[in-house]
């Protein structure tokens, strides 16, 4: 694959990503539960921006959920796991940025975060 290629798909799937989200921000504005609401939003983000790299030794990158998945149904499970794991560790560090900044507000006194 050449580098204008791989650049351009970067940039398709990357605005086709961002589409997918602005969707899913507004199937989610009516939840009650702003927790649950927050947390959905930042999982279906993290499942769609983080990157692994396809092999070892090279800098192409793509999907982790895709790269994952992939390799599940070959039979690679280590490389699954991999992606599974670049995942987990993503989630964890959205779901500490966003109790950080809820801690911030209260304590600065800003107004709840929608």
């Amino acid at each position: 694959m050449e580098v204008s290629s791989y650049i351009m798909a970067w940039g398709i799937y990357l605005l086709s990503a961002i589409g997918l989200v602005f969707v899913f921000w507004r199937m989610t504005r009516n939840l009650k539960l702003r927790r649950t609401r927050r947390s959905l939003r930042s999982l279906v983000a993290v499942i769609l921006f983080t990157p692994i790299n396809i092999t070892a030794g090279s800098l192409w990158l793509a999907p982790a959920y895709l790269v994952g998945s992939y390799d599940w149904v070959l039979g690679k499970t280590e490389k699954a796991l991999e992606a599974g794991i670049y995942i987990s560790v993503a989630y964890i560090l959205m779901m500490f940025i966003i109790m950080l900044e809820s801690v911030m507000r209260r304590l600065f006194g800003m107004g709840r975060a929608h």
